[in-house]
Formats: C-alpha cells, structure tokens, sequence
C-alpha cells in the first residue's frame, strides 16, 4: 500500500506540497493559530511538484507555476508527525480541499429495484360443491367460457335430493313452528343457500327443483373444474374465481436495505404496459426469512388496475424512496478505503489534518451513517483527500 502511494506522489497526483511533522510533545490547543509564513526564507519549491526546488524565485520546470517560499518556520514544522499533514496556505488553494461539518441529519437514499406483477392470492377463492348431487346446467361460465366476470351470480345449477328436503322442511314449519324454521334456514346456509335464496323457497313452484351454486364474490372465474351432467359430492372442487383488478407487485430486498424498508413506503412502478405512466402504491407487505442464497426476502405492493392494463407474470422496475431517522452523517466523498478499513480526514486546526479511522453504519444516497470515530461538529476533509491521504503515506514512509 504505501509503495503505490509513493508511485503517485511520484508522478504528480499529490500535486501539492505538504509539509509533514513529527510530533514530539502535545498538539497545540485548538483554538491556536498554526505558526504564519514569516522569517528567513529557506528555498523556494513547486506548490504542483514538491521536489522542484530553487535557492531563487522562478517558474516551475514541469508546470511553469510560480514557485513558492519556504520559510524556516514552515520547515521546523515540517518535523512535527508522521500521520499529520499540514498545508501551506497555497497548497490549499492549489489542491482545491475543501470541508464539510459532520452533523446530524436524515439518510436519504433511493432504492431502485425490478420486480414482478403476479396474482393477488388474498382475492383468489375456491368454489366446492356445498352439497352432493348432480350439476345440471353451468350458467355464465357455460355460456361465456372462463374468465367471465361475475357478480354473485349463478356459476352452475344444482339438483340435490338433500337440498329439496331441506328446502321442504322449512316451507312447512314457517309460520306454525319458529324453532324448526329457524333450525332448517340454517341447514339451507350450510347447504350453501344464501339469504336471498331462502327467502324465496316459499314461492318456488313443486317443479322447480333446481338451486344455483352463488359466487361468493365479485371476479372472475379462472377454472372449472365440472361438467354438466356431472354427480358431484359435498367438498367436491368446481371452480376458482379471483379478482382480475387487483395484483402483487412483487420485488426483492437485500439484507443491507431491509432497515430502511417498512410498511407502508410508497413505490413509484412503471412498465412497458403503463404507456409511460407511473404507478404509486404502499408496501403491504415485508417477508421476515432471508433467502439463504441470495440474502434478500420478497416485498408485496398491492395494486388495483381496473384498466386492464396489468398482465399476470409481467415485469417491472421502479423505485422507493428511503428515508431513516436522523442519524450522524458524513458525506460520502470524505470516505477512503485504504486498506480496506474506511477513514477520513478531520481538520483539527487551521490547515492542519489527521486520520481518523470510522466506524460506518447505512449508506445514504450523498452520506454514511457514522457509528463511531466522529463526533458533531468534527470538519472533514471532502475534496482531495486521496492527495492529502497519499502525502500521509509518503511522509511515513520517509
């Protein structure tokens, strides 16, 4: 590591002079100023290319700059530690270093992921036959094939032996016997009948031996099981309805971004099916296992497109944007990785900076949450850090 940062010194991307000390005693108190350019000017050197030096006021040989004088303050300074880099006035304007203050705020970030459309199974019902007997006539979905929308409607006729007894039992005891009425009307409920139904058994005509099997609710059915003339039995399946307007929009989340997910984000989808339109709608829904090869649970948006637009196992991509409580925050360019352990630079006095090894939380869009190595109000280093960094490590390797 610190012979790739003496390569590029070497060949200029240090572009700078920085003059390294060795300290020997304590640090000077923050509130002391560094010691000025005064006094006896030592030689004069390149602020671009430090090892261009002349006992005399020139240009600089490599980028024809000005050069600069080296007083004799400066350079005893220059022995005061080998991971503190203090800048001269011009090498701070040449290099462009610029700070920023570590403070307290929220972690935006977006979160961009792709997923896909699938059926909303919460809406998606199986229709058994409520009592034995023989299917005799399918109605709307004889008629209209599968994928007819119905309303509560008679998917299928059925005659039962055991449903006209019971239709008969309490024909008879309305009116003289409230009990036997009252126990046969909720046989006829567990026979499937509805209230409506029911209620018209006392004007059936004796010939009308026949009672619809109901959808239990608005969709459309998907499947059928029967045929007509088919003798089915109670339990016996029929067919599956599902409500064609409502979908899962499904996509999955990795570990890292799963502590920035909840319930109830709103996330903008779009696909090639909107025509360019965007969709906006809450997560309903955040899985609790992790994949164990892939690391990432799935999340469920429930959609309800009533233009027919959607298609089942259609794709789509979009994006959720993330936003945590406020969290103490570093930008994101202040961060190196040298070594593989993230640190920055703090300036502690005027143009004078040292390492600090960070401990790093979430990543936000422009910032990372910082556990440790940081305190409120520290100034860090955001703008040419890697050449304040790469003038540490030829410092320390002299």
């Amino acid at each position: 590591m610190k012979t790739s940062h003496l390569l590029l010194a070497a060949t200029g991307l240090a572009c700078a002079w920085y003059a390294t000390t060795t300290l020997h005693g304590k640090l000077m108190a923050p509130n002391q100023p560094l010691i000025q350019s005064h006094g006896e000017i030592l030689y004069y050197q390149s602020p671009m290319h430090p090892w261009v030096k002349s006992p005399n006021p020139g240009k600089c040989t490599v980028c024809g700059m000005d050069l600069v004088p080296v007083y004799r303050q400066e350079a005893g300074a220059e022995k005061m530690a080998s991971d503190i880099v203090v800048l001269s006035p011009e090498s701070v304007r040449t290099t462009g270093v610029r700070t920023e203050m570590v403070q307290r705020a929220p972690l935006l970030r977006t979160l961009r992921i792709n997923g896909k459309f699938e059926e909303n199974a919460s809406w998606h019902a199986i229709i058994s036959a409520p009592v034995e007997g023989r299917i005799d006539g399918l109605g709307l979905v004889h008629v209209h094939g599968n994928g007819k929308l119905v309303q509560r409607e008679p998917l299928a006729n059925i005659y039962s032996p055991t449903l006209l007894r019971a239709a008969r039992q309490y024909k008879d005891a309305l009116g003289h016997d409230e009990a036997a009425a009252a126990e046969a009307r909720q046989q006829l409920e567990h026979y499937g009948l509805v209230w409506e139904q029911i209620k018209a058994i006392p004007l059936r005509q004796e010939n009308d031996i026949l009672f619809g099997i109901l959808s239990p609710r608005t969709g459309s059915v998907v499947k059928s099981y029967v045929s007509e003339g088919q003798y089915v039995l109670e339990g016996d399946r029929l067919f599956e309805i599902t409500d064609p307007t409502r979908f899962w929009f499904m996509f999955p989340a990795y570990e890292q971004d799963l502590p920035l997910l909840a319930v109830g984000q709103l996330v903008e989808i779009e696909s090639p099916m909107f025509g360019g339109e965007k969709l906006h709608a809450p997560i309903t829904s955040i899985g609790r296992e992790l994949d164990e090869t892939t690391h990432s649970t799935h999340v469920r948006v429930e959609i309800e497109d009533r233009s027919g637009r959607i298609r089942l196992g259609a794709s789509g991509s979009g994006v959720v944007n993330l936003q945590a409580p406020e969290v103490l925050s570093v930008p994101r360019n202040a961060v190196l990785w040298a070594g593989g352990s993230p640190r920055v630079y703090v300036e502690t006095h005027d143009r004078v900076f040292e390492p600090r090894t960070v401990r790093l939380g979430r990543a936000g869009e422009t910032s990372w949450e910082v556990l440790a190595g940081l305190s409120e109000g520290d100034r860090v280093v955001t703008s040419a850090g890697m050449l304040i960094d790469g003038q540490a490590q030829l410092s320390a390797a002299q």
